[in-house]
């Protein structure tokens, strides 16, 4: 839940944890005086989840590099004239594609 800054006219400036649903508050829970919401200057980001961090980027580069490799094979054995073998390369490169 975010932290709203407010000022009340008489109590001065407090904070409350509300709900981004929330609407704003209109009198001061201490003295029920009158209070205005104020605007953030530095707002507290936290990211979650997969996708932010620099060790998930890492994950994505070595699955890739891996199907390289394997893609890699696939092309030294046309290039040799196998027939036979690319086709069973091919085949096994192209299940760990669907797999990953």
């Amino acid at each position: 839940m975010p932290l709203y800054e407010y000022r009340c006219e008489n109590c001065g400036t407090f904070d409350k944890m509300q709900k981004v649903s929330e609407p704003a508050l209109e009198t001061c829970p201490r003295c029920s005086g009158k209070v205005e919401k104020l605007i953030g200057r530095n707002v507290g980001v936290q990211f979650k989840g997969p996708g932010f961090y620099r060790t998930d980027n890492s994950l994505v580069k070595d699955r890739v590099r891996s199907l390289n490799k394997e893609r890699q094979k696939d092309n030294e054995c046309i290039l040799d004239g196998d027939v036979k073998n690319y086709a069973a390369q091919a085949e096994s490169t192209t299940k760990k594609v669907i797999e990953a």
